[in-house]
């Protein structure tokens, strides 16, 4: 059977070489002393550009059209790159090579914005190309932690930089667990529950707790911005209590195995306090899991209470996580049992802070004012776009938005990194973008306190 070659069907060929491409350059090649990722990333989404300007052309469609405010923000970057890159080329100052990686990096995005933003259709396939990929660098990851020799021979600097490696994985974590939950075929759900756990070892071998706080907001923001249905909550909840189930038995892997190889250790103290949480997370969990009458049917069933539950702890912990993020000298505590429990807490997270430099202030460093300024511009106006898209009743849309907000956090304390930034750009770009059609389903909300039902009719 031949296929029809469409915009559409060239657009999603460059979604699928894009992502691919993004999630296997973990390795950093250079051709001239210029990045070969930087590269192929032009290169795909100039292709991916002139595809629409082609087609455009067949439909008599004017393309690009400036639509919204980040559009004339990509317009924008484009004419800034290509203006510094004519300043650098008549500048006798300088010597030596030019680096014009940023500049490729900065126009290849901004090409990206305005194509998503023109309408392209979303597949949940490419969520599935992120949990291949991010499976296949796991797997190596894990053989480079057992095989010391075997790693520093091929992706030393992937492993050097515990940053890019959290984001990366922290990526492929949230993906996995999102296709988890929503996946209905056993095999399939067996698979995203292998990738959920693969990934989240990983992120407890690179033993960066800031990543390690946000997988954990994550999980609880899941029910929060998506429709809590009872069979979502019970699935969210069994990767949850994997997540600190793993997390709390990393110190007896790391302290009592020579299995694999550790920077640093987990204590065995914040392992029992973690039982403690779980333990107790637990009780209350299945306290009113068990008043759930039998019977009903979970796809349909909607915890409007629960998610009120949800959304109490999900604000406390976040505020812990300012707090500490921006409280003092914690080492300082006295001693004392409640005084070790909270500085277990605070103080690794304190100190990964302070390693690392923010993504937006290696921006300004690095780059200069302007752009970094046009950076912070670029985020208000993606997520003023990502807040008029969001509706629980569209489970894609708020999902991406959940990832985007994510990766933007993560730019507050680390670079990411280009190969993951691109991945989590275009997530972010569909989240603002995706004109998802709204569920409509008939839903039974239950109040736990008195089991009484209550039937809410939406029509179909």
């Amino acid at each position: 059977m031949r296929t029809e070659i469409t915009y559409t069907w060239l657009a999603d060929k460059c979604v699928c070489a894009l992502l691919v491409l993004s999630m296997l350059s973990v390795v950093k090649v250079e051709i001239v002393g210029f990045p070969l990722y930087s590269l192929l990333l032009l290169v795909i989404a100039s292709v991916w550009l002139i595809c629409r300007i082609i087609y455009a052309g067949r439909e008599d469609t004017v393309f690009p059209t400036v639509r919204y405010m980040t559009d004339t923000a990509a317009i924008a970057a484009i004419l800034y790159a290509i203006f510094s890159v004519i300043v650098k080329l008549f500048d006798t100052s300088e010597e030596g090579w030019i680096d014009f990686s940023w500049n490729a990096e900065m126009i290849a995005l901004a090409v990206i914005c305005l194509l998503v933003s023109s309408g392209i259709e979303f597949k949940m396939f490419y969520l599935d190309l992120l949990s291949y990929s991010g499976l296949l660098v796991a797997g190596i990851y894990l053989v480079g932690r057992i095989e010391e020799g075997w790693r520093s021979n091929l992706m030393e600097a992937f492993f050097a930089d515990s940053a890019q490696v959290s984001s990366y994985f922290l990526l492929t974590a949230m993906v996995s667990v999102y296709a988890y939950c929503v996946c209905r075929d056993k095999m399939r759900s067996v698979f995203y529950l292998m990738v959920s756990g693969i990934s989240f070892l990983v992120l407890f071998l690179n033993h960066n707790i800031i990543s390690l706080w946000l997988m954990g907001i994550y999980f609880l923001a899941v029910p929060v911005v998506l429709r809590p249905t009872a069979i979502l909550v019970k699935r969210i909840m069994q990767l949850f209590f994997m997540y600190l189930f793993m997390l709390s038995n990393m110190s007896l892997l790391a302290e009592y195995t020579q299995i694999i190889q550790l920077g640093q250790s987990y204590s065995l103290a914040h392992s029992v306090y973690i039982d403690l949480l779980v333990a107790a997370g637990g009780l209350v969990f299945f306290h009113y899991w068990d008043r759930i009458p039998e019977g009903m049917d979970l796809e349909r069933l909607v915890l409007r209470k629960m998610q009120k539950a949800y959304r109490f702890v999900l604000t406390t912990v976040i505020l812990v996580f300012m707090v500490v993020i921006l409280g003092g000298d914690w080492a300082a505590l006295p001693e004392g049992i409640s005084y070790d429990m909270v500085k277990s807490f605070a103080v690794p997270l304190a100190e990964a802070v302070g390693r690392n430099e923010s993504g937006i202030l290696q921006c300004f460093r690095t780059i200069g004012v302007l752009p970094g300024i046009f950076l912070i511009v670029s985020i208000v106006l993606f997520t003023g776009r990502m807040h008029r898209n969001y509706a629980s009743d569209k489970p894609v849309t708020a999902i991406l938005i959940l990832i985007s907000g994510i990766f933007l956090i993560q730019l507050l304390f680390w670079n990411p990194g280009i190969h993951n930034i691109v991945c989590y750009f275009y997530l972010l770009a569909t989240a603002c973008f995706y004109k998802e059609e709204r569920e409509q389903m008939e839903s039974v909300g239950i109040k736990i306190s008195d089991l009484k039902l209550k039937v809410q009719e939406i029509q179909l």
